[in-house]
This record gives C-alpha cells, structure tokens and sequence, in this order.
C-alpha cells in the first residue's frame, strides 16, 4: 500500500499505479435542465499528484481527459484502452508496446464499433488534463447543447501509455429540454459496493431512479467474466420511484462458489428504457452463514425489519421518514439458474423526496438540486 504524507507530490508512481480520478460524493443522478443551462460542471479529486518525468514516455503522458456515453456498460466490457490512433503510434515510437497488438475496431475509441455514435469527448485530446490539485480543484466543464437529449454515463481516462486508465462515475446524468419526466427518458444507476456473503445471506442493492410516473424496474443477476453473459431476471416489473432507494435480495444457490454482476433496467409508460450497471462485484460463497442452519431470523433480527416480509413475498414499503435524495438537479461507478420468486427478499424501499429545485445540501454552489 503506498502511503504519502499529507501533500506529499508523487513525482512519478510506480509503473503498475494509474492515478484515477476520484468521484467520491457524486450525486447518483444530475439533470441538467437545457431550458435553463446546456452547462454542467463535473467535480473531481486525485489521490495524489502525479508529475511525469517524461523519461521514454510521451510528453503528455499522466493526463486525465473525461468523456460521456449514451449507455451505461456492465464490469466485463471493457471501455477501449486508446483514443485515437496518433496516441498508438507516439507510445510505440517511445518503444512502450507495438501497434500489432492494438485492434482499431475494439482497442481505439474513435473506431471502436461498440461504441460509434455512443460517445462524447467531453475534454479534447490535446491538450489533456495535468493530475495535479491545481487541475482537480476546477470543475470540467461540460458544454450538453450539441447532445441528444437522454440519460448518459461519464467516465474519467487516465492517460499513461502503455496501459491506460478509466474511471467511472457512480451516478448518471440526465439531460432534459423539459424539467417534466414524461418529457424524457428514464435514468438510474447502482451505487452499491463490492460485498461476498453466504447462500441464502442478504445482498445489499441500492441506487436511484428518476422516470415518469407508472415507470417500472426489473433486476439481474450474472455470473461475472463468462464471456457470455446470460442474464438472469430476479425480480420483474417492480414500480419505480424517484429518488434512492436500497433492498435486499438473498443470494441465490446457482451462485454458490462463483461472482455476480447486477444490473437495472427501467422501462416507462411509453417504452423508454434505461440500463444501469452495477460497478462492483458480488462473491457467493457456497454454505449458509450465521449460525448454519438456514433458518430465516438470522439476519432479521435487531436490524427493525419485519419478519413479515419473508412471508408475504417480496414488497416495497415506503420509509417516509428518509431524508435526502441521491438527486440533484442542475440547470447548468454451470449457466445461473433463475432464483425462485419466493426466495427474494425486499426488506424495503426507502423512498426519498423526488426532485426539486434547490441548491444542493450543505452548498453554497449555485447549481440547484438535492444530494
């Protein structure tokens, strides 16, 4: 683990580390409302400085550069490690790799097929972002108004060839010509953190929507790095609420010994929908935990869950006493089997307050929303 005292200036990591960008305390869901600033301003931090030394590397090597996509993608789909071709051939005429081992229509950004039509640069390529506090310390700006309206994911690259670097942002962003959900596509995102549990123990879920009212949602479930994902709904047609929400979904026998992947999808009244990924992993380990024997109370009891749940089926209760919103609003992260309907276990919605125009809790910033 590399420790630095407080700033302390990493001249040079070492060269297994990328420095990422850091999202911590990203609101899970920006609008950013057209109709009265096509702006939206993205805050950042590094963990620490990182100043080349430029020593058989290009001279703009250890840079960030943010871009946006239309769609979200899951753990296993991997963004492309380059941008552009000229970055290729600068890093081999440093002698850092060779082009024989780059596939332009997978490795490239600009060609990459999966993802043509799909991308926004939201900072250019020359020049790219120092890592230094300095930079971090000024929001990117990013300018909507030749976008398609919808729901986009942004993601922060860390430029240091061979081996590149992106970093997601946990949350989503929506980008609207009219502040009323009808007028717009749903958006979500799944924020929960990389969890092992039991057979049968709780799985911790929790993210945001914002849709249309009468929007629903649907979860599931995959086994990570097959190469052929088969998805695996555990739960259909749930209502979606706006705001954050978090539940529970014991993990299911088919996963015993193995590592899931989750994702949301939100469809609307009109047939709009949205696809979040979850950006951490879920290892099952095969056995009950607790005390083994599989009986339900073991982990129901002093957490304030009723016990009822289990046995009416799953459900979604509000929690009208939860403050906050995961929200902000801006006018400027074997094949499975199917686990048994009875077998989930949704030990509640905490519904929070849908969107509203205000400045974000605790700022003095003027872009308005909730955090």
């Amino acid at each position: 683990m590399l420790a630095l005292a407080p700033g302390q200036v990493l001249a040079h990591p070492p060269a297994s580390v990328r420095t990422p960008v850091d999202w911590s305390d990203a609101p899970c869901v920006t609008i950013v409302d057209r109709s009265q600033d096509p702006v939206a301003l993205l805050d950042y931090d590094i963990p620490q400085e990182d100043v080349p030394d430029l020593v058989d590397e290009p001279l703009d090597s250890h840079t960030h550069q943010f871009f946006g996509f239309c769609r979200d993608h899951d753990l296993d789909e991997r963004l492309p490690n380059w941008i552009n071709l000229l970055d290729v051939e600068t890093a081999e005429m440093f002698g850092l790799g060779t082009q024989d081992a780059v596939d332009p229509s997978r490795d490239i950004l600009d060609s990459a097929a999966q993802w043509a039509g799909c991308f926004t640069r939201i900072t250019p390529d020359d020049p790219r972002i120092p890592i230094s506090f300095e930079a971090a310390a000024e929001p990117v700006v990013w300018d909507t108004s030749a976008l398609a309206a919808g729901t986009w994911v942004v993601e922060g690259y860390t430029y240091e060839p061979w081996f590149n670097l992106w970093s997601p942002h946990p949350g989503v962003f929506k980008i609207v010509d009219d502040p009323d959900p009808a007028a717009s596509p749903p958006a979500a995102a799944l924020l929960f953190e990389e969890q092992t549990v039991f057979v049968g123990a709780p799985v911790e879920i929790s993210g945001c929507v914002d849709a249309m009212d009468g929007s629903t949602m649907s979860l599931s479930w995959v086994e990570a790095s097959t190469g052929d994902p088969q998805w695996q709904v555990f739960e259909a047609d749930l209502p979606a609420r706006n705001g954050s929400f978090e539940l529970t979904w014991e993990a299911p026998q088919a996963a015993a010994s193995r590592s899931m992947l989750i994702k949301l999808d939100v469809t609307d009244p009109l047939g709009r929908e949205w696809t979040a990924h979850g950006f951490a992993r879920i290892g099952v380990i095969a056995g009950i935990g607790g005390d083994g024997d599989g009986d339900e109370d073991t982990g129901d009891e002093g957490n304030g869950t009723d016990e009822t749940g289990a046995e009416t089926g799953p459900g979604l209760a509000d929690d009208a006493g939860a403050s906050g919103c995961g929200c902000t609003s801006e006018p400027r992260g074997g094949a499975p089997m199917l686990w048994p309907f009875a077998g989930l276990l949704l030990l509640g919605w905490r519904r929070r307050p849908a969107l509203a125009r205000g400045a974000p809790v605790g700022s003095d910033a003027a872009p308005s929303g909730l955090s």
